[in-house]
């Protein structure tokens, strides 16, 4: 019962140790990065007016996205192309949001979706 309670409390540990970046490539799915995508004028409208980034969440398509996936979001974005460009602009100009990528390593030009949580987070999904 002792070892049991102290491996719950070890997974717990590790768990919130994980970087913040791991942690979304973690429970962001496929259909996610495509919503994403698609939401990508209304997101380059929130990010133009963003004021402050709390912390830059960073997750690569390809870790989620395999065969016929890629495919799928190949598609996606030759689909959003404008809207993913304009996204790109407002991640760029904005000065808050671009320190915050450049801070985390962040090329824009990689970037196909963005998501902006309530709380000051903000999610780039990259190729």
């Amino acid at each position: 019962m002792i070892i049991r309670k102290s491996l719950i409390a070890l997974a717990v540990l590790s768990t919130a140790a994980v970087p913040a970046s791991l942690a979304a490539s973690s429970k962001a799915n496929f259909g996610q990065v495509i919503s994403s995508i698609q939401a990508s004028k209304t997101e380059a409208s929130e990010i133009q007016a963003l004021t402050e980034v709390k912390s830059v969440n960073v997750v690569k398509v390809s870790d989620i996205a395999q065969g016929e996936n890629m495919t799928a979001l190949d598609n996606a974005v030759t689909k959003n192309d404008a809207d993913i460009t304009q996204l790109r602009t407002a991640l760029s100009s904005n000065t808050a949001v671009n320190t915050a990528l450049t801070g985390a390593s962040v090329d824009v030009n990689q970037v196909v979706a963005a998501d902006i949580q309530s709380d000051g987070v903000l999610t780039v999904y990259t190729r």
